[in-house]
């Protein structure tokens, strides 16, 4: 099946590239404008005299890898856990895919 003489499949993998390479760009946008923030959740919580507790302790304190506790850090993190949603999510996808075309063919 072709759309505008480019095939389906090509143009919904550039759709995709798109999609992952705006995710990125939002990571590192966001690590970069928005980890300054002056009203963070902590901040309020201070100024509200609110304290907390962990239940379970975070497998990344502060959202940072040891070793790299700056903003690079937060970067690299933000890049491989939105690569790794996408990976889960296309792995699904083509479980889901295969199961349905199973489902058709009896």
């Amino acid at each position: 099946m072709k759309i505008m003489g480019k095939s389906v499949k090509k143009n919904e993998r550039n759709i995709v590239i798109t999609g992952l390479a705006l995710a990125v760009l939002f990571v590192i946008l966001g690590s970069f404008v928005f980890a300054t923030s002056l009203e963070t959740l902590d901040v309020q919580a201070e100024k509200l005299g609110v304290t907390s507790e962990n239940i379970v302790p975070a497998p990344f304190p502060e959202y940072t890898f040891p070793g790299f506790e700056n903003v690079w850090g937060g970067v690299l993190l933000g890049i491989g856990a939105t690569l790794g949603i996408f990976g889960v999510t296309l792995v699904v996808a083509n479980v889901l895919k295969k199961k349905t075309q199973s489902q058709l063919i009896k």
